[in-house]
């Protein structure tokens, strides 16, 4: 489906995952070593956040956790997770914005060595976790902070993912 679709239906604390084939530039290379070393179609996932009829990401990538347009970030992979987005889930998850992206600690989600007390410094999987394990979900999400994992673990539990376009 393309983003204006599915743009009305994505509600805050759906989980979001990017893929990326790129090989152009340092960065590119950067994602496809996450992808070839997790073995995952997934190389990033944030949160989405509905807020003043806008769709947001609340997220965290190298220049800290962020809060973007997610109109600017098709395509994209969404898995609706319905779960129930409080004020204070929504309080937690803005708090961290502004706070600190940790290489090392995607290097160290990867080998399975990340201790699982929070911070104050983030890598993607890592923050979407966090701020999940704030709502009431029928279904654990895990440590194993992986973007491929996190979204396996939503489809284990009968969250299906769906693959958004740009427009035209």
């Amino acid at each position: 489906m393309i983003y204006t679709e599915a743009r009305s239906k994505i509600a805050s604390g759906d989980l979001l995952a990017w893929s990326h084939r790129g090989w152009r530039s340092f960065y590119d290379f950067e994602v496809q070593m996450v992808r070839m070393f997790t073995r995952s179609e997934y190389c990033h996932v944030g949160i989405a956040w509905r807020c003043a009829e806008r769709v947001f990401v609340l997220e965290a990538v190298q220049t800290g956790v962020r809060i973007f347009p997610l109109s600017r970030l098709a395509p994209f992979y969404w898995v609706p997770l319905k779960v129930e987005w409080t004020a204070e889930t929504e309080d937690y998850a803005l708090s961290k914005v502004g706070e600190r992206y940790s290489k090392v600690q995607a290097v160290l989600a990867f080998l399975g060595l990340l201790p699982p007390e929070p911070d104050n410094q983030w890598q993607c999987v890592e923050y979407v976790s966090t701020v999940l394990s704030q709502v009431k979900q029928t279904w654990v999400l895990g440590v194993d902070f992986t973007p491929s994992k996190i979204v396996r673990a939503a489809q284990e539990n009968d969250h299906v993912v769906f693959y958004v376009g740009p427009d035209g």
